[in-house]
């Protein structure tokens, strides 16, 4: 079942799921931190997956106004908003329509926040059109709609819960 209007905004008053000025009607929206993440691979190198990604490889990158990309560039970036999932409920995001119409995707299929997930929403934003896009700081980027879960036992606590800013496949917390 899709968790909507009034039930939403109870969810998120009841939860702190997110900050309420983050309610729409049927849907949450999460915007664009300043905080992003580029893959900077040499061509001939290649990143094996399963491994660590070398350090020189990651460039971590604060934005000062806006996102600019080009054509078939991606990023990570993350929500602006903290984002706790409550237990029994479960996160699927989309990205926003208007954006989606500019052929930018907002993940490119890792889009769901498990049960007892805590900390910012890392996006893979994709620009898999033709032209060079700029996405502000602060823009609405994401819509997460909220489902309620068959079961309320399990909560996820992996590696990725706490997040603070993107985070990268199979990165070592440890080595941060």
């Amino acid at each position: 079942m899709i968790v909507v209007s009034e039930n939403l905004k109870g969810l998120i008053e009841q939860t702190s799921l997110v900050p309420l000025t983050a309610l729409d009607e049927f849907s949450i929206t999460l915007t664009l931190s300043k905080d992003i993440v580029r893959l900077d691979v040499p061509n001939g190198q290649e990143v094996v997956y399963g491994t660590t990604v070398p350090k020189e490889c990651i460039k971590e990158e604060v934005l000062t106004d806006a996102l600019i990309f080009s054509p078939r560039q991606a990023v990570l970036a993350c929500s602006k908003e903290l984002v706790k999932m409550p237990k029994g409920y479960m996160g699927l995001l989309q990205t926003k329509g208007s954006l989606a119409r500019l052929f930018v995707s907002v993940h490119c299929s890792d889009g769901q926040v498990e049960p007892g997930f805590e900390g910012r929403v890392t996006f893979e934003i994709c620009n898999m059109g033709n032209a060079t896009v700029k996405i502000l700081n602060g823009a609405p980027i994401a819509q997460m709609f909220i489902f309620k879960t068959s079961s309320n036992k399990s909560a996820y606590d992996g590696k990725y819960c706490h997040s603070q800013k993107p985070t990268i496949s199979y990165q070592d917390k440890n080595e941060e």
